[in-house]
């Protein structure tokens, strides 16, 4: 099976992210790398939504991790035996396939068991225990399939589960014979006539033998099924011991995995086991994974966009076969262990560089990318008016919005209220950590949020409660310091909250602190990685002349 290739955007992936791993997957898949798969992390936000909407495009895969996962590496199709299945046909379903053992399932593919080949040992056996030999689950269909009989009269009389071979005189044999037991006959109407009259269930007669009228017409008279079979006694009773469903022997306590489960988690399972059963959430077999698998096992390959820093990157990357990466922010600290393509540029986004590498290609970029393209550029340079927008960036958003038709302003402004309608009523936490990245200085670990909105009122009036969250978030995880960006989009300014290290941000930023300690207000502040990512060093070294916690 052919490894997906995924091309994901950091945690929480924003407009640009999406924007560019859709786009980039999409330019991957156009030169032949039909494997590219458009991936994200987190859930969609509003303005992301609608801007898939307009442009009527799929959301791109959700992924919330890198770790390779049992579906990554089973087998689908897996040969497997039915509950009620004649122990014959498991047997034979093992050798064909050259398996040891293999689930054990229902109408409903549910797994019910395992059977293995120790399990036909144990049957081996048993059969050799006085107090065992001659009784087994006896199962009318399973008997006609495995003895390939003709049934030549249908029985009433329910089956037990004692098996007798009629080889001796009908008065000697009439001591043995109980109610609702099997015997196996030859062409002897005495014996077949002694049998019926002292309660057996059902005959068997061995070697395609004839049958005469008279034991017919009395065993449909007292109900007793007659079924004939061209094997011979001694096969047809090594048959009818492999007549009992697969149910009756298979064992009822095994070890199990979920497609979702994390190769790492079940390495110790198949440690003790060669290979294990996959069940969905309902107990639905999907798939088998074995040692082997795991032995063969390749790790997901990945392009990251719109970041380079581990910190920031979906779980798991450090397993992931990272092929390449577009960004446009600081190159940071993913390390790989061979050349991978790496295009990071000084523009606004990253869909800019994905456009030109549309161009390089020398393929024209459909209208749905365009759209999606564009719409990145402009969430990330605040329309444009960000000091982190070129030129080159102002020329791409010329070009795209010639694909697409769109008016610049008016679907920037549509875009921004979007992403507006929910933050009234979103979550603190998860409106702190929609667009939220950390980044480490000298060992001193920073958390930046960022909200960009032109309704900026709207959050502030939640200030409080962000702060407590942010306190409850820099005890859990360390930060010196959670820095969160309310940015004003039409004012160009930013209402900035701090927790950790107030003074020293306050200094750095030549704002001074309002009277709640936390928030200050500083004008033309819009950019966390042009404006206040560049001011981290300074903010540390600060902490370092206060005696701060660094």
């Amino acid at each position: 099976m052919t490894r997906p290739i995924y091309v994901i955007g950091h945690k929480h992936s924003d407009m640009d992210s999406v924007a560019s791993a859709y786009a980039y997957s999409r330019l991957l898949q156009l030169q032949g790398e039909q494997q590219a798969v458009a991936a994200r992390n987190g859930d969609l936000k509003p303005e992301v939504s609608f801007v898939l909407e307009r442009y009527q495009v799929t959301p791109p895969e959700a992924v919330d991790d890198l770790y390779l996962q049992v579906r990554d590496v089973m087998k689908r199709g897996v040969i497997s035996a039915h509950i009620n299945q004649p122990l014959l046909e498991a047997g034979q379903l093992l050798q064909e396939h050259n398996r040891r053992s293999m689930p054990v399932i229902d109408d409903e593919d549910r797994v019910h068991g395992i059977i293995s080949d120790e399990d036909f040992a144990k049957l081996f056996f048993n059969d050799l225990d006085p107090r065992s030999v001659n009784r087994i689950p006896l199962n009318r269909n399973n008997l006609v399939r495995v003895l390939k009989g003709r049934v030549l009269v249908e029985g009433r009389r329910p089956l037990g589960n004692r098996v007798l071979v009629g080889a001796m005189q009908p008065e000697t044999m009439a001591d043995y014979i109980e109610a609702g037991c099997l015997v196996v006959l030859g062409d002897r109407e005495d014996a077949q006539l002694k049998a019926i009259e002292r309660g057996a269930a059902a005959l068997v007669i061995t070697g395609d033998l004839l049958v005469s009228e008279r034991t017919l017409s009395v065993a449909r008279k007292q109900g007793v099924m007659v079924l004939s079979t061209a094997h011979h006694t001694f096969t047809a009773v090594r048959l009818i011991n492999l007549s009992i469903s697969t149910q009756d022997i298979m064992n009822r306590t095994f070890d199990f995995c979920h497609p979702e489960d994390q190769v790492s988690e079940v390495q110790t399972l198949l440690a003790r086991r060669r290979s294990l059963p996959v069940v969905d959430s309902e107990n639905k077999l999907v798939g088998y994974v074995s040692r082997t698998d795991l032995l063969n096992a390749q790790p997901k390959q990945v392009v990251l966009v719109d970041h380079n820093e581990r910190s920031q990157a979906v779980d798991g990357i450090e397993e992931a076969e990272l092929l390449g990466i577009i960004d446009h922010h600081r190159i940071s600290d993913v390390h790989t262990n061979k050349p991978i393509m790496f295009r990071a540029e000084p523009v606004g986004c990253t869909g800019t560089i994905v456009t030109g590498l549309y161009h390089e290609a020398g393929i024209d970029i459909p209208r749905e990318v365009a759209g999606l393209l564009l719409a990145g550029l402009l969430y990330d340079t605040l329309i444009l008016r960000s000091p982190t927008c070129t030129q080159r960036d102002e020329r791409v958003a010329a070009e795209l919005a010639a694909i697409t038709g769109e008016d610049l302003e008016q679907y920037g402004q549509a875009i921004f209220a979007a992403a507006a309608v929910d933050l009234a009523e979103k979550p603190t936490e998860e409106l702190l950590t929609a667009d939220f990245k950390e980044f480490v200085v000298r060992d001193t670990r920073f958390a930046i949020g960022t909200v960009e909105t032109a309704s900026p009122v709207t959050i502030e009036k939640r200030s409080q409660e962000l702060l407590t969250i942010m306190q409850r978030m820099v005890q859990e995880h360390g930060y010196a310091s959670f820095l969160f960006m309310i940015v004003d989009i039409i004012s160009m300014n930013c209402h900035l909250l701090v927790v950790g290290g107030e003074a020293s941000v306050a200094e750095v930023l030549h704002a001074p602190l309002e009277a709640d300690g936390h928030s200050l207000n500083v004008e033309g502040l819009v950019s966390r990685k042009k404006q206040l990512v560049p001011l981290l060093p300074a903010i540390q070294a600060a902490f370092s002349q206060k005696g701060s916690r660094a």
